[in-house]
């Protein structure tokens, strides 16, 4: 459960209508684009129509280290934060990764103490490259603090943005954006693809001993107005400010 939460994957919807026959969803992304065009039981199915935004993008421009923090056990007197953020909207483009694969620790891993404030020079660390948007931009940060273990970070780096590329939502996103005038699939089934990779991630950033600091979790409709400028978040260990631009 994110402890840090901005509006929902439901504001993408742009129309819900009942469907008749219930139908499991597909294990592999040859069946996907037939699967969302069936129907099925008493749930529901969503319009997801590729509703368009003017050029937005989203950037981390600052993070802080809190004190009285649920994880404050875990802070040494200063701690190497760093932060596995995704993004992605419904143009079919890949999904936006932060770091991604062969990054160099030094660049990434951010030696905090508590009550220090971490600015990002120019927009800041950019999560979402400035585009048109289809459909909205959801974005999914997660906050951790390292073990210092400099050859395994670099392999769970290598491990999460493997994960990232070969996810049910990657698959799902990549179907929708072959459909033509606007894709019919069900929401529920792109939140749980999106649920099951951030506990994915999650499961591969544990096991290389790290510990969890704080889960970010945003959804910015296309249709809603786009104020640009920082908006600041409050999670349990850590602030972030995000630059909309």
């Amino acid at each position: 459960m994110a402890l840090i939460k901005v509006g929902s994957l439901n504001d993408f919807v742009v129309r819900t209508e009942r469907i008749s026959e219930e139908i499991s969803a597909p294990s592999g992304n040859a069946d996907i684009l037939d699967y969302m065009g069936r129907s099925g039981g008493s749930s529901y199915s969503e319009d997801i129509q590729s509703l368009s935004s003017e050029q937005r993008g989203l950037a981390l421009k600052k993070i802080q280290l809190t004190k009285g923090g649920l994880f404050q056990k875990f802070f040494k007197s200063t701690s190497e934060l760093y932060f596995v953020a995704w993004t992605w909207d419904f143009s079919g483009q890949p999904i936006n990764q932060y770091p991604g694969a062969g990054v160099a620790a030094g660049s990434v891993l951010i030696p905090m103490t508590v009550g220090t404030i971490r600015e990002f020079i120019g927009v800041g660390i950019n999560l979402f490259p400035q585009r048109i948007v289809s459909g909205g931009i959801a974005v999914r940060i997660q906050v951790w603090e390292s073990d210092k273990d400099i050859q395994n970070f670099g392999k769970a780096m290598s491990e999460t943005a493997d994960a990232i590329k070969k996810s049910e939502l990657s698959n799902l996103l990549a179907a929708i954006s072959l459909a033509t005038g606007g894709a019919v699939a069900s929401i529920a089934v792109i939140e749980r693809a999106s649920l099951e990779l951030a506990g994915a991630i999650g499961t591969i950033l544990k096991t290389n001993g790290d510990d969890y600091v704080d889960l970010f979790e945003g959804y910015y409709p296309a249709p809603k107005n786009w104020t640009t400028g920082d908006e600041k978040y409050k999670g349990n260990a850590s602030v972030i400010t995000l630059n909309k631009y």
